[in-house]
């Protein structure tokens, strides 16, 4: 441990003087306080009928791009099949 000696001085040397500085203003309560309450209701009352609302939409957005996929797919495998079956008959007629 590290002892100061006598007369050493701290590292603080100079502290600001709170003097000649304004003082904030003190707010005081008024009826704006419930004005803002009743302005976090309405507020989280829009929230909920935002997600309640928006929700569903992108449920139904879900599906039917799931379905929109399997449509594709089902059709995909159509073509390959039609193209396989093309294919079979050229190499039958080269035969």
């Amino acid at each position: 441990m590290a002892t100061k000696a006598k007369g050493a001085s701290s590292s603080r040397k100079a502290s600001v003087s709170n003097g000649d500085y304004p003082l904030p203003p003190i707010f005081v309560a008024s009826d704006s306080v419930h004005k803002q309450d009743w302005e976090n209701v309405v507020g989280w009352i829009a929230c909920c009928v935002l997600v309640i609302l928006l929700l569903p939409i992108m449920g139904i957005i879900l599906l039917d791009t799931l379905e929109a996929k399997h449509q594709v797919n089902q059709q995909l495998e159509k073509v390959e099949k039609l193209r396989r079956q093309i294919e079979q008959k050229e190499r039958e007629k080269e035969k």
